[in-house]
């Protein structure tokens, strides 16, 4: 009876218990009661060991549990695993599988974190690739306000193609250099472009217009369509190599130029001298009773709201939308209307600068100024003497109302529409 006992029982802790209720561990080399053992796997092997041993753990994956120095905790999940482990880039250590189910996480082909997991506050994803990169390998378009790999995918900043309103402004410096004309000039061309023969209009950002020399950028606008910018031009006299090469530019751009506008497009122009100790005002007021001439030539854009206010043209009240606009050391004519063709554009550029160098370079009286200006007026009207003559009488009334506000019955129309 002695021996029998021996055999069907094991004492634990001065305990004795049936052989059946035990458990014997080749890890811990002891018995452990059976309720108070846990199944583990040692070198791949079943074993036993105390159900609160903290030196194991259980492995997600394998739903086993395996001695914590062969497995690792997945940081995505805060669990343990056993096999299939890997590093984001940021070095979050975790569970491929972890990772691929996570709605925080992103795999990346490419870039600074090639063939990693990117977590999702520094993951973009990319227009032109249809994939999420690393926020440093993106580029942000203001405009479109999306995400591109390569810079020169962004449709608001690519050459040749329409930007969002007011987004050109690294215009080229052709006055530089050797050139080095006293006077620079800019123009800003408002139009309805149409891309193909079907009559397509482009308007929209991103759409695709066509890189030249002259423009700097294309971007939209809400009055008639598209405003192309024009690099800074240097402003010289006929016949000078400098104008030609201008008017060259002008000529490659006669697409663009000749295309179809209408009465609410503007010509903006906007000029600078070389002598910076001017400000815009200074230059205004050396230019004013020239400038009545182009208020001549122009009268009619007097009565639109964008050149409406500060029509005398007084430092005090100066503001955007009136016939002259200062802005620091330059100055911007809101006067003239839609450039319908090349041949108009070369002749306003021939007009500023006969303004400009008759002004501040050779000053001349006003009635000299006009004999200067005559011929290029008359090319504006195609040689009639008559409408010439016309502009000339309206330009003295508008001269004595810059100088003096004087404003005489011919040009009332002008100043007052409404009669105020």
């Amino acid at each position: 009876m002695e021996t029998k006992e021996e055999t069907l029982t094991i004492e634990i802790d001065g305990t004795k218990y049936a052989i059946e209720d035990v458990v014997y561990s080749d890890y811990l080399g002891e018995y452990i009661l059976e309720e108070n053992a846990r199944e583990v796997f040692v070198g791949g092997d079943s074993d036993y060991t105390h159900e609160d041993d903290t030196d194991f753990a259980y492995m997600q994956d394998k739903e086993e549990y395996h001695h914590i120095d062969d497995g690792y905790i997945c940081e995505v999940q805060n669990e343990w695993f056993l096999e299939d482990m890997t590093t984001s880039f940021c070095n979050t250590q975790g569970n491929m599988q972890s990772f691929e189910y996570s709605d925080h996480w992103t795999w990346v082909d490419r870039g600074m974190a090639a063939n990693r997991w990117v977590n999702e506050e520094d993951a973009v994803y990319c227009e032109d690739i249809d994939e999420y990169v690393h926020c440093d390998d993106s580029h942000w378009c203001e405009e479109d306000e999306c995400s591109y790999w390569d810079e020169d995918n962004i449709n608001c900043t690519r050459d040749g193609h329409i930007k969002g309103y007011h987004s050109n402004k690294s215009p080229d410096n052709y006055n530089e250099g050797f050139v080095k004309s006293p006077f620079s000039i800019g123009f800003e061309i408002e139009k309805k472009l149409f891309i193909n023969e079907d009559e397509d209009e482009a308007r929209d950002r991103g759409d695709f217009v066509g890189e030249f020399d002259f423009f700097e950028g294309f971007e939209t606008d809400s009055s008639c369509g598209v405003e192309g910018v024009s690099n800074i031009m240097p402003l010289s006299p006929p016949r000078s190599k400098h104008r030609k090469k201008v008017f060259d530019m002008i000529d490659a751009a006669q697409c663009i130029i000749n295309s179809p506008s209408n009465k609410d497009c503007g010509g903006h122009i906007t000029v600078s001298y070389k002598d910076t100790s001017l400000d815009g005002y200074e230059l205004v007021n050396r230019m004013r009773e020239h400038l009545s001439l182009m208020y001549a030539l122009y009268r009619f854009r007097l009565a639109r709201t964008y050149c409406a206010q500060n029509k005398s043209a007084k430092k005090e009240d100066n503001t955007k939308y009136s016939p002259i606009n200062v802005k620091g050391n330059r100055v911007e004519f809101r006067l003239p209307s839609q450039v319908k063709n090349t041949k108009q554009l070369k002749l306003r550029y021939d007009l500023v600068y006969l303004t400009m160098y008759y002004s501040l370079i050779e000053p001349v009286n006003f009635n000299v100024f006009l004999n200067k200006a005559r011929g290029v007026v008359k090319k504006m009207y195609n040689g009639n003497e008559d409408k010439v003559n016309n502009i000339f009488k309206l330009a003295q009334d508008f001269r004595r109302y810059l100088s003096a506000e004087d404003v005489s019955d011919n040009i009332n129309e002008f100043i007052n529409p409404n009669n105020d």
